[in-house]
């Protein structure tokens, strides 16, 4: 029974060490080659905090339009991108599902404005900061990933030109570079679509009667611009 147990373990003990090697990212074909990472921990937290943004920006669209007659309508209209027919669509949804709540007639004539809320500002503001302060961890994140990779990529080329890295293994990192630099941007031309919906969502509401809304305008309209600069500093090499 001991010897059982004996060989047992030993045999888990080699399997375990078997999974371990099988972990290495590269493999090495030179015996100093100096193997870079798949993907370091700055892209790693970077890609986390850009998908929070999203998931931020989305709740500030549906806290901009969630109200009244015009939530099926902007349903139907698809909430993630802005642009062309789906911009009219929005507009055409916000316009048509909001006169019924705030206008009336008084006569048959007169077009009576009814102090309803449209947007409920209430819930806009925590959505709108919060939305805003990641942006700002991104934007601050997108710079130092930057360096970050520009360093290592001089640094790559200097170890090819000296021997010391094949060009297969520089050109691999360099395409997850690459990859990297594109799915960031177009995490960031979300929340630029998004900031969009938000923002037309509350020029509606403005153009319907709701009044103090100039600063979420201009709020929403600031977010769509930083949204843009962070994206622009994204070279795709």
């Amino acid at each position: 029974m001991f010897r059982l147990k004996t060989t047992l373990a030993s045999v888990l003990v080699l399997a375990v060490a078997g999974c371990a090697q099988t972990k290495t990212p590269f493999a090495s074909s030179m015996s100093h080659q100096a193997v870079p990472a798949a993907q370091s921990q700055q892209e790693l937290v970077l890609a986390e905090q850009a998908d929070a943004l999203n998931k931020m920006s989305t709740d500030l669209v549906r806290k901009t339009t969630l109200n009244g007659a015009a939530i099926g309508a902007l349903a139907g209209c698809g909430l993630a991108v802005v642009g062309g027919s789906k911009n009219q669509c929005i507009q055409a949804a916000l316009v048509g599902g909001a006169v019924g709540a705030v206008t009336g007639h008084a006569k048959g004539k007169a077009r009576v404005a009814k102090r309803v809320e449209i947007v409920e500002l209430s819930r806009v503001l925590p959505s709108l900061r919060t939305t805003t302060n990641q942006l700002g961890v991104v934007a601050s994140g997108v710079d130092t990933l930057i360096a970050e990779q520009d360093a290592e990529i001089f640094a790559l080329k200097q170890q090819v030109e000296a021997g010391q890295l094949s060009q297969e293994t520089y050109e691999t990192r360099l395409s997850d570079i690459r990859l990297v630099r594109s799915e960031l941007a177009q995490a960031l031309s979300l929340s630029v679509s998004q900031a969009k919906q938000a923002n037309l969502a509350l020029q509606n509401a403005q153009d319907q009667g709701q009044t103090g809304v100039e600063w979420y305008i201009s709020a929403t309209e600031k977010l769509e611009q930083d949204s843009v600069s962070a994206r622009a500093k994204l070279s795709l090499l």
